[in-house]
């Protein structure tokens, strides 16, 4: 936000920084309005002059370059070279002499051009910092004085602040709004303009009837008609005015619009009077499939979402935003009807955003205005228009307000206020600063105050806004040094570190990579990869149901639009977008929030559970001397159950699942759930084969997600020591003949349940489907780990340990020996 000081010392007295503007820049960012930079404009334009075009000719060796021999009041004229093409002979013009300093760091110095020489450049508004963008040079009136400095004739003895003002801060976006921080701080009068018209006439009803529709996103909406306007260019101050803060000068119509806008952070709109269709203003929702073309000639496609300004016929405006192309002001127009409306931010933005316009009335609406400012705003307007354009004011207006806004009454004490600060209070400060900060003590009750704040500042909602504003406004060097107090016992927040630590910390030493992803999803892909799996996952310890899933009132886009209800959507967009881009094989983890609503009588709950999820696809290695790779699912088995050790949790185990078990998104036949402490904590399982057929996925893909909470529950647990056993361990491997409805964690459990204590780790290390196998069953290679605390294991210990197995297996699954 560019504030001109000169506009400023019409509502305070700023008299003193003109000649230190760095103090000014001091004072306002202490009180937090960041000044980004300072221009002072009599130091920024030296060497800058009025100039005159006397002759006009073609660059030699190039189409798009003139040669202007220019009169700058000096004996000789100068040559010199421009690339614009608005400017003709007898034109008066700006003229940045060798020497001059433009915005930019950019230095004017004798040069050639295409091996001509010129001694200077004639300057357009953005090139002397007036605008971002400009097409063509600035032509002066001709009666602008040939020689005379550019500061003097444009009465540039001006400072101007570029100021940072924060999104909470919408009332600073105006001179006045900065004249009162300025104000308060320094304790001076605060001089607001006296609104009064020199003859009211005529009723504004006889131009347009209002029709206030969407008085849900606008909440007021005011109109005042002018008779017998004569449009045309501004008076000078009104030129300098716009221009100093890098606005361009249109016509006297639209400059006091946007002087007004400028002075008092309202935007304002100006319809052609003539040119609305059947005398009628409706404040309307657009109608999908209806077309808008705005002031510049951009055509839009309604979709029938947002807030539109229509007449009796068609659209005239994109509300808040833009005017339509064919209701805008010309030199012809000679009455107009003037609009001052209060519109919602979420309204405003969300339709900026989709067509992507972004003009100053859009950003303040989008900020939030004052509702209650709205007519003052527009007689201010009214008031400016009939000195410069002339017309009549019409004597009555319009005004629409279904639903006035109601302040917040905020109740705040001195004990509060001391705790927060860290130092006690004055409470006749605290009352001062109230008193200029125009925020009212409805009463108060011993050191207790009820606070109503003004409509111009819809920041202040609470007490803790309040503690900011004396903080910010006495003085936050005030606020005392402290040493933190050193809390020994562990905190919930450091409970919640540590355990996401340890968690990530356990995957990562398994070889999987962290995948860090936006808590939103888009509801249709969620929906598309969850299907209705929420019974599924339930009884897996989770939850899941998409029809329950959170949504977004004003989503970035519709891949944003509602929260995820499992982590495993996020990280299957992860492994399509790595597998489009040739990461054939990949092992990622997630550990993060999942968020579900939920009915408790009439009352909607939310909540957000902590999990982790898991995805992994490929070989992590290809191996060129193994002909068959184990599948993946057994990969993520195996991150999970190193987990669960640097847990230090042994209590777990792995059950099969029955058929209306399994979630629409996983294999039938390829999922488990994760037993721990007598409940179910989570899954694993293989991708369902219908998606990896959709998503064009050759490789295998498994995945798991897991419930934190229920497998930090007693933890840090004490470690269970257990003596190695000083004899060596042993491996043999069998292959049984397994069917294809058999769950495998049945069969290591049945294993384990034989051989006892001397075994250390059973493992499926090999699968094979092909040649020799009956169609239906697979055969399956199991290595066994044994060791024995008293002895060595011979050869014959080994025999009946394994004989064992293949009995023990045949009899109580039917399992044969390949």
């Amino acid at each position: 936000m560019r504030i001109s000081l000169k506009w400023l010392s019409n509502y305070v007295d700023v008299a003193e920084f003109f000649n230190k503007p760095e103090e000014l820049d001091r004072l306002l960012t202490s009180v937090g309005l960041e000044v980004e930079s300072v221009e002072n404009q009599a130091e920024a334009f030296k060497n800058i002059v009025v100039g005159k075009i006397v002759e006009k000719g073609q660059h030699p060796d190039a189409d798009k370059l003139s040669v202007c021999m220019v009169d700058i009041g000096a004996k000789e004229s100068q040559q010199i070279i421009c690339g614009a093409s608005n400017h003709k002979q007898g034109d008066h013009v700006v003229v940045a002499l060798p020497g001059a300093n433009l915005p930019g760091d950019f230095s004017i110095k004798k040069s050639k051009i295409r091996g001509v020489e010129s001694h200077g450049m004639l300057c357009s508004l953005s090139e002397l910092g007036f605008a971002d963008s400009s097409e063509g040079i600035i032509i002066l009136p001709q009666e602008a004085p040939v020689g005379k400095a550019y500061t003097e004739y444009a009465m540039l003895n001006d400072v101007v602040y570029d100021i940072s003002i924060t999104p909470n801060r919408p009332d600073c976006l105006s001179h006045i709004g900065v004249a009162r921080e300025v104000s308060a701080v320094l304790g001076r009068p605060l001089n607001l303009p006296v609104v009064e018209f020199s003859k009211v006439k005529g009723k504004t009803e006889n131009l347009a009837i209002v029709e206030l529709i969407s008085n849900d996103q606008c909440l007021r909406y005011c109109g005042r008609g002018i008779t017998g306007v004569k449009v045309g260019p501004s008076p000078e101050w009104l030129r300098q005015a716009v221009e100093s803060v890098g606005m361009n000068s249109i016509n006297n119509i639209v400059d006091i619009t946007n002087y007004v806008m400028l002075e008092t952070g309202q935007p304002l709109h100006v319809f052609d009077a003539n040119e609305i269709g059947g005398k009628k203003i409706i404040i309307d929702q657009s109608k999908n499939g209806e077309t808008f073309t705005t002031l510049d000639g951009t055509e839009l496609k309604l979709t029938g979402h947002e807030l539109m300004i229509r007449d009796g016929q068609r659209p005239v405006a994109l509300a808040g935003i833009v005017g339509g192309l064919n209701s805008g002001v010309t030199e012809k127009t000679s009455t107009i009807f003037l609009e001052a409306a209060h519109f919602t931010t979420q309204a405003v933005r969300k339709t900026a955003r989709k067509f992507k316009i972004d003009t100053e009335s859009g950003f303040r609406f989008a900020r939030g205005t004052d509702p209650e400012a709205v007519v003052r705003v527009m007689n201010r307007a009214c008031q400016l228009i009939e000195q410069v354009a002339g017309g009549e004011v019409c004597e009555t207006y319009i005004d629409h307000y279904p639903h006035p806004v109601a302040l917040p009454k905020i109740e705040i004490s001195m004990t509060y206020l001391q705790e927060r600060l860290g130092y006690e209070p004055s409470e006749s400060d605290f009352k001062m600063w109230l008193e200029r900060l125009e925020m009212k003590v409805l009463n108060q009750k011993g050191d207790v105050f009820m606070v109503e704040p003004p409509f111009f500042r819809p920041d202040i909602e609470s007490d803790v806004d309040l503690v900011e504003e004396y903080a910010r406004l006495n003085g936050y060097d005030k606020i005392p040094e402290s040493f933190p107090e050193l809390v020994h016992a562990p905190t919930d927040h450091y409970r919640s570190f540590v355990e996401h630590h340890t968690v990530c910390e356990a995957l990562k030493a398994e070889g999987y990579l962290q995948a860090l992803n936006y808590n939103f999803l888009g509801s249709e892909f969620q929906k598309e990869f969850l299907g209705d799996s929420a019974t599924a996952l339930s009884s897996a310890g989770l939850t899941g149901d998409v029809k329950e899933a959170v949504s977004i009132l004003n989503p970035l886009s519709d891949e944003t639009n509602s929260m995820r209800v499992s982590l495993l959507a996020t990280l299957f967009k992860n492994l399509i977008h790595n597998y489009r881009h040739g990461n054939e094989s990949g092992r990622l983890f997630e550990e993060g929030f999942v968020f579900q609503r939920s009915l408790r009588g009439e009352k909607t709950e939310y909540n957000q559970y902590q999990r982790v999820g898991l995805m992994a696809w490929g070989q992590a290695v290809e191996l060129w001397s193994q002909s068959e790779s184990r599948p993946v699912v057994f990969d993520v088995k195996g991150a999970v159950e190193g987990m669960m050790a640097r847990l230090g949790a042994s209590n777990f185990q792995w059950r099969s699942v029955t058929s209306e078990n399994v979630p629409s998104f996983v294999h039938p036949g390829q999922v488990s759930h994760l037993y721990f402490q007598g409940k179910a904590v989570g899954f694993i399982g293989s991708l369902h084969p219908s998606l990896r057929k959709e998503y064009k996925i050759r490789h295998e893909v498994a995945l798991g997600e897991f419930d934190v909470a229920a497998l930090m529950n007693g933890y840090p647990r004490k470690p269970k020591l257990q003596e190695i056993s000083k004899y060596p361990a042993v491996e043999r491997d069998i292959a049984f003949v397994v069917p294809d409805t058999l769950a495998v964690i049945d069969i290591l459990k049945e294993i384990k349940k034989i051989v006892g204590s001397t075994l250390v780790s059973v493992k499926v290390f090999d699968i094979y489907r092909g040649k020799g196998v009956e169609t239906g069953y697979s055969s399956m290679a199991f290595r066994m780990l044994y060791s024995d605390s008293k002895k060595t294991l011979g050869e014959e210990d080994l025999s009946v340990i394994q004989d064992k197995i293949i009995h023990g297996l045949h009899k109580k699954l039917g399992l044969s020996v390949r």
